[in-house]
């Protein structure tokens, strides 16, 4: 065995056998040896696993999974041939049913942990089909010995897996990479080879619309202070588009430097619409949308039902106002707000569209100017969904003295949402009920939608 060191029982390199107890929140196996906790991949909870250690930290060590001593009943054959080394999935070893089982338990751990609530949690509203879900996929480029490597990175590396299907996405992306490849390719073997660093492209996104099937690729990098007159640009996008099996509805190229983002459109708009229940969306490449089109509908319709019917509500993170203009049927004055130009340039196209004249979008970030959740009558409902870090002290200091009759919290991190959640209660806030909605099938990630009642109200 390898020399322990700092006292800890264990140092890598040293194998040993291990059963396995429960799952992490990144969907690792958890086990045991003489009381020190090992995170093991691939490993689920009743099975005695032999692994081996890799990197040990003060409280616990990473494990590599070397040989299972037995399966687990609900253990089943991961269809994706990237899996074992692609960091996009985390759970399609472990049988559908079980993980929403396992994500449903996730919520309820975190807010009794870290909140010191116990509400219900509700089983997760799951999908039907857990794959091909994605609307959204985004992708590395690599250059490695004159070939272009286009994927996503492997686990817990920088390293491009070089892929050509992803069973999550939806197909017309899995065939836009495919095209980029070549293309990049044929790019790089004309126009590149002499001068490789003049365009340095590192990530393509590709956005696909469920309801049209339009796909709008962006291709990001590093600005090298490229002319938007340069031939080579059109030529870049002609390219994609030639070796798409369905011409995309727009490519663009995002340039950053220091002084910000340059936007050079290659190929036809730079947007695409997506349709959810009975509204349309406009979705251009930097404003948020819901990845998970097929479930947002669910997602809408179980936070809007717990909104009840509202004189006056916030839509705080509207992105682009998918929600707001969801919600406008229900209450009698929505204001959506957001600080991405982006996203509320698309939310006022997007309620124009629509034919809504209830909703206002404002652009500003809500803790510069908490003053406007004071806007409007009561009854009042705020609905927050905020990105994985969660709401600010600020804000929520804010949404305490607005004094809402209701709020309602969509969250994609149980971890932030239940320390906010402690904030709420402390201040009189009563969690009446938590219904996690599953937007990410085979991941460890899982949506909540919570409702939020003020007692003093």
């Amino acid at each position: 065995m390898t020399k322990k060191v700092d006292g800890l029982p264990c140092a890598k390199g040293d194998k040993y056998t291990v059963e396995i107890s429960d799952l992490n929140h990144r969907g690792e196996g958890v086990g045991k040896t003489a009381g020190f906790t090992l995170f093991i991949p691939g490993a689920l909870p009743g099975e005695v696993v032999e692994t081996r250690i890799g990197t040990v930290h003060k409280n616990y060590a990473e494990a590599v999974l070397l040989k299972r001593i037995g399966s687990s009943p609900h253990r089943v054959n991961p269809p994706c041939p990237y899996y074992d080394h692609c960091g996009g999935c985390q759970l399609q070893h472990l049988a559908y049913k079980q993980q929403l089982d396992w994500k449903q338990k996730k919520v309820a751990e975190s807010l009794r942990r870290i909140a010191k609530i116990e509400p219900a949690v509700l089983p997760p509203r799951g999908m039907e089909d857990p794959w091909r879900f994605r609307n959204k996929a985004q992708v590395h480029i690599g250059l490695e010995s004159g070939q272009i490597n286009v994927g996503f990175y492997e686990i817990k590396s920088n390293r491009i897996i070089n892929i050509e299907d992803c069973l999550v996405q939806h197909p017309v992306n899995a065939e836009m990479i495919n095209a980029v490849r070549i293309a990049l390719q044929k790019y790089f073997d004309t126009e590149m080879k002499a001068d490789a660093e003049k365009l340095p492209i590192t990530d393509v996104t590709m956005r696909t619309s469920f309801a049209t099937s339009e796909c709008l690729v962006t291709l990001t990098g590093p600005d090298p202070g490229i002319k938007s007159s340069d031939d080579r640009l059109k030529k870049l996008g002609d390219l994609i588009s030639a070796e798409a099996r369905k011409e995309p509805a727009g490519i663009v190229l995002e340039l950053t430097g220091q002084k910000g983002i340059r936007s050079f459109p290659l190929f036809s708009r730079p947007y695409i619409e997506e349709t959810i229940g009975r509204h349309r969306y406009r979705i251009s490449p930097r404003s948020f949308f819901q990845v998970n089109s097929l479930q947002s509908g669910a997602l809408y319709k179980q936070a809007a039902s717990m909104a009840g019917r509202p004189h006056t509500a916030f839509d705080l993170y509207c992105g682009t106002g998918n929600f707001s203009l969801y919600l406008s049927t229900r209450a009698e004055k929505v204001v959506g707000v957001d600080s991405s130009r982006a996203s509320i340039t698309d939310a006022r196209a997007n309620a124009k569209a629509n034919n809504t004249d209830n909703v206002e979008f404002i652009k500003t970030r809500v803790e510069r100017d908490p003053s406007l959740l004071f806007k409007g009558e009561h009854p009042k409902t705020i609905f927050l969904n905020p990105p994985r870090g969660g709401c600010s002290t600020t804000l929520l200091d804010a949404i305490v003295k607005a004094a809402p009759g209701r709020i309602v919290y969509i969250s994609c991190n149980p971890a932030t949402l239940a320390r906010d959640l402690k904030l709420l209660h402390q201040n009189n806030f009563s969690i009446r009920e938590v219904q996690p909605v599953d937007m990410f099938p085979h991941t460890s990630h899982i949506e909540s939608v919570v409702l939020i009642d003020n007692e003093n109200r």
